[in-house]
């Protein structure tokens, strides 16, 4: 004869219900090791680094890249000779309205 497990509530004896099994979640994957991390951004930057220098051999090493440093310096030149001369205007229609 075997004994069910319970227990006394309120004078009256109670069997203690076998606890259900708990549903399966799938294991979660652990979290990056702090090691892990830094050396993760340490190449990322180590990259970014190289990727620059390279582009920088790249502009003043060779014909392409001086032409085309060569026009983007042309067109910020431009854009600084049109907003001088729009400076100009609005100062020039100032002193005949104010004149």
């Amino acid at each position: 004869m075997s004994e069910q497990k319970g227990h006394f509530e309120s004078g009256r004896w109670v069997e203690d219900r076998e606890p259900e099994a708990a549903p399966e979640t799938p294991e979660t994957p652990k979290a990056p090791q702090v090691d892990e991390m830094v050396h993760e951004a340490s190449t990322s930057v180590k990259k970014a680094i190289d990727d620059v220098v390279h582009l920088g051999k790249h502009l003043f090493g060779t014909k392409e890249g001086r032409d085309h440093l060569e026009k983007k310096v042309r067109a910020a030149g431009a854009e600084l000779e049109k907003a001088i001369g729009e400076v100009a205007e609005t100062a020039r229609r100032n002193l005949e309205r104010n004149g």
